[in-house]
């Protein structure tokens, strides 16, 4: 089947029949992960009725064998393969017949997130064997351009409760470019950092935001530990490392923060200090409401959680240190750990 558009997708999904096979491509990885999704949520599937597979490693046996092993109680499977343009000769010929003798029980989804005009991978013979197919519907995701981009992002603030001037969406494009994803990572920091109660983001909301994120640091990173804002942490967490800032630098500050409020709590609920007094000790200035706020955010806090985040920072620590999880995986759950 000649290539649909990813809106001429939409409308097919709409029109409710789904068919056995779903070849979808391109360059715009955030529409072909959308794409899947409005299948998925169209079939309704389960975890019971649902396998994925990627390339290159996987047997093509295996994605043989699931799609077509009936489904539980219910009328469709979804077998999803990834990365097919990485698919190894013997395993393509395996796939072969799924697709030249597609299974009605099943939804087998082929990702191919690669251009497929003037495709010159080994792979381009999958290309014209979903292309010839009448049996497989084939979407191509394709980049897209600024206007299409502007349009993009003033929806995506629309399906939030947001209005945004054509000024604000141009800046965010200007800033962001056109890929999908970035877009969308962008108006997803944007609506957080505003809240829920602003609707209308204006260039002087857009100006703050800019210069918020330019002007993060560690000691922004901490305050907002100590408040014990998950959301925010995270988002502070992602544009420091954006900027620069290396791994062991972060871990070093959570671990900072940590200690500090660890010493706090336990010189008050241990050693009996009184407030005034654990202040003085971890040298919290005494002006303003430095103080009145940092012992409101103590109290959001236990002991024993402050002590089982101490642990959790070393296990991160080690992680780290000899590669055995990935850095920005370990410093994002090691502060899901502390703030939640």
């Amino acid at each position: 089947m000649k290539p649909i558009t990813y809106l001429q997708f939409q409308k097919h999904i709409s029109d409710g029949k789904i068919a056995p096979i779903y070849f979808i491509c391109g360059e715009e990885h955030y529409l072909i992960d959308e794409s899947v999704k409005q299948l998925e949520k169209k079939i309704n599937t389960d975890s019971l009725n649902r396998e994925v597979f990627q390339a290159p490693d996987v047997l093509g046996k295996d994605v043989v064998f699931a799609v077509e092993t009936l489904p539980f109680l219910t009328d469709k499977r979804v077998v999803i393969l990834k990365m097919a343009n990485k698919l190894k000769n013997a395993d393509f010929e395996t796939i072969t017949r799924l697709i030249e003798n597609p299974v009605d029980s099943a939804c087998f989804i082929i990702l191919f997130p690669e251009k497929i005009k003037g495709n010159t991978s080994k792979r381009k013979d999958l290309i014209s064997l979903c292309s010839d197919s009448k049996q497989c519907v084939c979407v191509e995701c394709k980049k897209f351009y600024e206007k299409d981009a502007r349009d993009f992002v003033i929806r995506e603030f629309k399906s939030r409760g947001k209005n945004v001037s054509y000024d604000v969406v141009s800046q965010i494009v200007n800033e962001s470019g056109t890929d999908l994803l970035n877009l969308s990572n962008e108006i997803e920091k944007i609506c957080l950092f505003l809240g829920k109660e602003k609707k209308q983001i204006t260039e002087d909301d857009f100006a703050k935001i800019s210069g918020f994120t330019k002007e993060i640091n560690v000691f922004m990173l901490s305050n907002i530990i100590e408040a014990k804002n998950l959301k925010y942490a995270l988002f502070i967490l992602e544009k420091m490392i954006e900027n620069g800032e290396k791994a062991i630098n972060l871990l070093s500050a959570i671990s900072s923060t940590v200690r500090k409020l660890l010493t706090a709590k336990s010189l008050m609920q241990e050693k009996h200090y009184t407030s005034q007094e654990t202040m003085d000790y971890i040298r919290v200035p005494a002006f303003f409401n430095f103080r009145k706020d940092y012992l409101n955010n103590l109290s959001k806090f236990s002991l024993e959680h402050l002590k089982q985040s101490m642990r959790e920072v070393l296990k991160a620590d080690i992680a780290i240190k000899t590669g055995k999880t990935d850095e920005i995986l370990a410093l994002e759950k090691l502060l899901i750990f502390i703030c939640k």
